[in-house]
């Protein structure tokens, strides 16, 4: 038993959280730039692009369970996690070249296609980055530090990436991997060379061969059911207003393009400002009851933009800074549990199942974005053929601020009712 924690080193904090700043550029392009690119200025519409979107989610979920798998269980020139992250990376960024510059004349096809493997490269850097994460920070507490330190790095990418339009003249998606590319591959090797692996332990040889009773042991876990089941509603709830993002501030507030740009900078600037908030706040308290106090501010500051009338913007931003701030409790936190659930597996079973937990938390997170594209693009595919001019922008309000609170509501009601008690806590820092 070891009762004694070690602070994370800041040089391992760095190096770890470096490459989330070009990771997070698949997520911006995403959820923001590539959507509308392909929608309006290729021409395949918004319904096209949301099951072309949709379906190659579904093709990638099944890389998750394998990237966690052989992340878990095979080594390549002495690592188990960091070799697959960078060829993964390798992958990743050949498809994210492939998708941004794409000319007039792309099929659904070609998106289809390119997203699916764009998305199953990133997995093979996901799942083993975010399992190193939770593999070597040491205690409680240290787990929120990796994950924030993660998340914080991930939200400068963002930040970057929606700066750009700001600075740069012509489309921005086709200027995206010239400016990414290179910064990732250079932070991808500065992790595998400052940040060690895990240190390893005596557990029990893992499975030799891809199980399902593995993956339905880990998701059968109460704890991990219940944060599996959160982890969807507030994911899909947080989705659906950035794919939505430009069609309302252009349909409902008849903003200009650069206070579009600018509101989406102002919302991830004020989750930003509001990790070492978070941070601060969870220490010495249950993270699942600090996140459901954030989620609460969400669902009191969203609707408003949906009665926001045309013009104003200013308004808006005040609630991007609401909404913003509180999202990066969500950011830092879920994760972080996710990481304690994956100490206790290993106290209780024996086994270091740390990349099949991530595996599987990847597979709700890509369910829920797909989910969240299909179901609002799908809503505003019908809005434009059955209302009009301010009937229609009203549609577009209440799909942008009033779905993500439906799904928002029973996340609060779950977490208020997780089961996590002093005793797991006492268990995660004496082991």
């Amino acid at each position: 038993m070891n009762t004694e924690r070690r602070k994370p080193s800041l040089v391992h904090l760095f190096f770890y959280g470096l490459p989330s700043i070009a990771l997070s550029f698949p997520l911006i392009p995403f959820a923001v730039f590539l959507p509308e690119y392909y929608a309006e200025d290729l021409g395949l519409g918004f319904l096209s692009v949301g099951i072309a979107l949709f379906i190659s989610r579904l093709f990638d979920v099944v890389s998750d369970p394998v990237a966690g798998f052989v992340s878990d269980k095979f080594s390549l020139f002495g690592s188990h996690r960091k070799i697959w992250m960078f060829l993964g990376g390798l992958v990743a960024g050949f498809a994210l070249y492939q998708l941004a510059t794409a000319s007039a004349g792309v099929s659904v096809e070609y998106l289809g296609l390119w997203s699916a493997i764009l998305y199953i490269g990133w997995t093979f850097v996901m799942v083993p980055y975010l399992a190193l994460g939770a593999d070597i920070a040491d205690g409680y507490d240290a787990k929120t530090a990796f994950v924030s330190v993660r998340e914080v790095f991930s939200l400068i990418g963002m930040l970057t990436a929606l700066s750009l339009p700001l600075i740069i003249e012509g489309p921005i998606l086709q200027s995206i991997p010239y400016y990414i590319l290179p910064f990732g591959f250079v932070s991808l090797l500065c992790l595998i060379v400052f940040v060690p692996e895990a240190a390893q332990t005596d557990l029990k040889a893992n499975e030799n061969a891809i199980q399902f009773s593995v993956f339905k042991d880990v998701i059968n876990q109460p704890l991990m059911k219940k944060i599996l089941s959160i982890w969807f509603l507030t994911s899909t709830a947080s989705a659906i207003p950035s794919v939505l993002f430009p069609v309302y501030v252009s349909s409902v507030l008849e903003g200009t393009e650069n206070e579009q740009n600018l509101s989406i900078f102002i919302y991830f600037a004020a989750a930003v400002a509001g990790m070492p908030f978070w941070n601060l706040i969870a220490k010495g308290s249950f993270k699942h009851q600090i996140m459901a106090v954030s989620i609460t501010i969400v669902c009191l500051g969203f609707p408003v933009a949906a009665f926001l009338p045309s013009g104003a913007v200013y308004a808006f931003y005040i609630v991007c800074i609401i909404t913003g701030f509180a999202l990066a409790a969500e950011l830092v936190l879920a994760p972080s549990i996710l990481a304690d659930l994956t100490h206790l597996s290993r106290i209780q079973t024996g086994y270091d199942r740390t990349g099949i937990h991530f595996a599987c938390w990847g597979v709700v997170s890509k369910l829920a974005l797909a989910f969240a594209v299909l179901f609002a693009f799908g809503f505003l595919e019908l809005a434009e053929i059955i209302f009009e001019n301010s009937a229609y922008a009203f549609a577009v309000a209440i799909l942008y601020a009033g779905l993500p609170v439906i799904f928002k509501i029973p996340t609060i009601l779950l977490l208020k009712r997780f089961p996590f008690t002093d005793a797991e806590r006492d268990l995660i820092n004496e082991n």
